[in-house]
């Protein structure tokens, strides 16, 4: 009959598979963007966290077992168990680096290290059930570390580790919120890592992780609460409330300089091809601009086909420059001949001037004005 703590255990495995369960449905259900890299990510955390539990409440339940069928089950259980013991943090790696750096730029790949410690992880499990290397199971069944397993714990712990200095160093780019959701993974996960190794029978690390992928569902929803869905862009909520609060922050010797663009002949482009062809046009128009873009800058769809893109510099030519890089990135865009059409932006600039510019809504249409003038200017029209 499984004791007390066995079933202690088990218990509170079987109920972080729960939440782990309810939190997969859930994000089923949710309304997701076309640019949704945080839900995959997050799915991935889920998948992998789940795997790490099911495996360690096997690992208890056969732990002493002389069946020589369970002997070889746990050898295969414990196996998996070290082979995936990194992998969420390589997905919450990723994580951090995706709410930093943005959507766009979250694709770049991430330091070989990243990557390296875990292969080399998997490859010392594959062989630890032929030379205990990391684990072995003694002549009455039981569990024990292996002589490679402090090699292992450090590793595990430089990835923790690592996912943690990200997350200091970049702190000023990231919402509080956010921030100190992504700090409930490292520093629980580091705590309990280390109870775990010393004192051994402990079931911390992976219920720890569960909860903070309860905050990170949390996070996720808000962040898409503040995204347009069509283009993976901030929507009007979010470009409302960061221009007030850039406006608050403007301090002598920075410029908040804006773009309002809007997509030219975009009704043709409707009619001519239809609308998903239409939708297309918005996505490529928000891919472009975000990777024209700074990571603290802000694109956002105002609506229909307009765009806002806002930004921060001392460098007064910085506008013009912004204005250059997305240009040459939709010269690139219609090079590639990938439509059927070519795209066209008429861009409206300006600095915020508190003497022009009293409220958010003025230097919007401010810069409305002189998208609309230079649309004109570009048709040939009387200005």
């Amino acid at each position: 009959m499984p004791s007390a703590e066995l079933i202690l255990r088990l218990e509170i495995n079987f109920f972080s598979l729960i939440v782990l369960a309810i939190l997969w449905v859930s994000g089923n259900r949710r309304k997701t963007s076309k640019k949704g890299s945080d839900q995959h990510i997050f799915r991935m955390l889920l998948a992998s966290t789940a795997i790490m539990l099911v495996t360690d409440a096997i690992s208890w339940y056969l732990d002493g077992s002389l069946h020589s069928v369970a002997r070889i089950v746990l050898y295969a259980d414990l196996t998996l168990y070290y082979a995936f013991h990194t992998i969420p943090t390589v997905y919450f790696i990723r994580y951090v680096n995706l709410q930093v750096v943005g959507e766009v730029a979250s694709s770049r790949p991430l330091p070989r290290f990243v990557y390296l410690v875990p292969l080399i992880i998997v490859i010392a499990s594959i062989i630890s059930p032929f030379t205990g290397f990391l684990f072995s199971l003694d002549a009455t069944g039981h569990y024990a570390r292996g002589s490679g397993f402090f090699l292992f714990a450090i590793l595990q712990y430089g990835l923790v580790l690592y996912s943690f200095i990200i997350v200091i160093r970049k702190r000023k780019k990231l919402r509080r919120r956010v921030f100190i959701t992504l700090m409930a993974y490292p520093l629980p996960m580091l705590a309990a890592a280390s109870l775990q190794m010393l004192v051994f029978g402990l079931v911390l690390i992976w219920p720890s992780l569960t909860l903070f992928l309860v905050a990170a569902a949390a996070n996720i929803d808000n962040r898409r609460s503040r995204l347009d869905h069509l283009t993976g862009t901030a929507n009007r909520r979010s470009l409302d409330e960061e221009l007030e609060n850039r406006i608050a922050a403007v301090r002598p010797g920075w410029n908040l300089s804006g773009l309002l663009m809007d997509v030219d002949d975009f009704k043709s482009i409707n009619d001519k091809f239809g609308h998903d062809a239409g939708d297309r046009a918005l996505e490529d128009v928000g891919s472009l601009l975000m990777s024209s873009v700074r990571v603290e800058d802000l694109v956002a769809r105002m609506g229909g086909d307009e765009f806002v893109v806002l930004f921060d510099s001392a460098n007064q030519g910085a506008l013009e420059e912004m204005v250059k890089r997305i240009e040459a990135a939709l010269e690139k865009h219609n090079a590639g001949g990938n439509r059927p059409y070519h795209l066209s932006l008429s861009i409206g600039r300006a600095n915020f001037d508190s003497a022009l510019d009293k409220t958010a809504p003025e230097f919007l249409a401010r810069l409305d004005a002189d998208m609309y003038l230079r649309k004109r200017q570009k048709k040939g029209m009387p200005v």
